[in-house]
């Protein structure tokens, strides 16, 4: 018998939701599905299947340590169809067939079951993307799996024929919209809280074209890179591990204030030789916009957070971290010469666009690797939050859409309603010929004091005026983390 799940798991944002299955055409409670939309949202979900069994629970662990679940919608015809299903990693049969959880900490090998030593403890649990005809399910503690976009079944690890021989492989891989090649890398690559680094770059097909190893400065987090014209830039969090905190039955990541920010740049197809490390001042790297080269010089733009932008989930080496709300977030750009002296970056290299309040930047995807102007994302008014019956403060992560136009500086934002928050966003083009930024923002939305969820369609240009569509879910829908759209082209239909 399944024992309850600890309160820290239940009285937050979000509780565990252990749910497979479908819905055949969702009801649509308000406007019309565009007719125009054809493809697939999935979503990568981290949903406890079984309460873990260990006395200090740390807070990662709650947040981001759930097995993986891929959540999809099937849209097409006006029609939404969803499947959700867990993605059946090594660990999670595991797990199943003792019907107990077997596995510790996040990242935490000395706090698992004596029975699985040695076992992959990935959960592919934070990201999916499409290349090569495969949907692959990630996170950046192991190998990616391969989910069929139709039926969600696993396939089982990728391992592109046997050429990746890193230990880890990350969520956010970037693909070059005119190659159809895949840029790729895992980091602490030979094992935890190792500085090593694998770089990888595949063909249009996944097959492997290049490797090549390094070491970063430090042992830390590197959740996101960034992809130009001749480089791949790698932005290092001052998130760091260490073996021997770990050991010690400390969490795998603290937040280092005083860290210095670094980003690794390497030619394309470059050599471990090549590898040049920027360092610039101390702040909290988010996930990266875009990235481009005008004049020689590379332009990285990402969201850029004045302090701890983990906190809570990840506290300092006190136990410390910043109330919800206090840390300010903004979207950044940054100017770097690759030839240049890689010593330090300095203010004049960086440029404060808007702030934004937000985390999880979309943008039209036929101007990546290009200047752009229209940028969509989930961001949080806290004059906006609200309380329960009984006063308490409603658990919201993000309660608005935003759209940011870079081009006149202007914002336009969705609220909808008190007590509501969102999950990942999509932006869908409404044709192959569209100008920028003109088509849809797809999202769930979250009514936990409802126990509720439902899919939103809204104009991308006129999120303000509210959905065009809204699809009911005829049950609660655990938070995710990163929503991917694929192209209706690519998908067979279904049912």
């Amino acid at each position: 018998m399944t024992k309850a799940f600890p309160a820290m798991m239940t009285q937050g944002i979000d509780e565990p939701c252990r749910f497979e299955g479908e819905v055949f055409d969702l009801e649509v409670i308000e406007g019309e599905i565009p007719p125009s939309l054809d493809g697939l949202l999935v979503q990568a979900v981290p949903d406890q299947t079984f309460p873990p069994e260990i006395a200090n629970l740390h807070l990662m662990t709650v947040a981001a340590g759930g097995d993986g679940s891929v959540r999809a919608f099937r849209i097409k015809n006006g029609h939404v169809d969803f499947r959700t299903r867990y993605v059946r990693t090594e660990r999670f049969l595991l797990e199943r067939a003792a019907r107990r959880s077997l596995f510790g900490n996040y990242r935490d090998p000395f706090s698992d079951d004596p029975s699985v030593e040695g076992k992959s403890r990935t959960t592919a649990n934070t990201a999916l993307f499409y290349h090569g005809g495969r949907l692959l399910s990630a996170k950046e503690d192991g190998l990616a799996y391969e989910i069929d976009p139709t039926t969600l079944e696993t396939h089982g690890p990728w391992t592109s024929d046997g050429a990746i021989t890193s230990k880890t492989f990350t969520a956010h891989p970037k693909i070059d919209p005119n190659t159809g090649q895949l840029f790729a890398f895992g980091y602490a690559a030979k094992g935890e809280t190792t500085r090593d680094i694998a770089y990888y770059v595949f063909d249009a097909s996944g097959r492997l074209e290049h490797e090549v190893w390094f070491e970063a400065p430090r042992s830390a987090m590197i959740h996101d890179c960034a992809l130009t014209q001749n480089y791949m830039i790698f932005p290092v969090m001052p998130i760091t591990s260490d073996m021997d905190r770990l050991r010690s039955g400390g969490p795998h990541f603290i937040y280092e204030a005083d860290m210095p920010q670094y980003f690794g740049i390497i030619p394309r197809m470059g050599n471990a030789d090549e590898v040049r490390w920027f360092k610039a001042p101390s702040a909290f790297p988010g996930h990266t916009v875009n990235a481009w080269e005008e004049d020689g010089k590379i332009l990285l733009d990402l969201l850029e957070a004045d302090g701890n932008g983990f906190a809570p989930v990840v506290q300092d080496s006190d136990g410390n971290a910043p109330p919800p709300g206090t840390v300010q977030n903004a979207l950044v750009r940054w100017t770097i010469d690759y030839h240049a002296n890689p010593d330090e970056l300095t203010e004049a290299h960086r440029t404060v666009l808007t702030p934004v309040g937000g985390e999880g930047a979309h943008i039209d995807p036929r101007r990546e690797m290009q200047e752009y102007r229209h940028m969509f994302v989930p961001t949080l008014d806290p004059s906006k939050l609200s309380t329960d019956v009984n006063g308490r403060p409603v658990p919201v992560l993000f309660n608005q859409l935003s759209h940011f136009d870079l081009a006149d500086g202007t914002r336009d934002d969705w609220f909808p309603g008190p007590a509501t928050t969102f999950q990942d966003p999509v932006f869908v083009p409404r044709s192959a010929d569209a100008p920028e930024g003109d088509g849809f923002v797809i999202a769930l939305l979250n009514r936990p004091l409802e126990r509720r969820s439902e899919l939103v369609i809204l104009e991308s240009l006129n999120l303000s005026a509210g959905p065009v569509a809204r699809l009911s879910l005829p049950l609660r829908m655990r938070l995710g983390i990163h929503s991917t759209w694929v192209d209706g082209a690519h998908v067979a239909e279904w049912f």
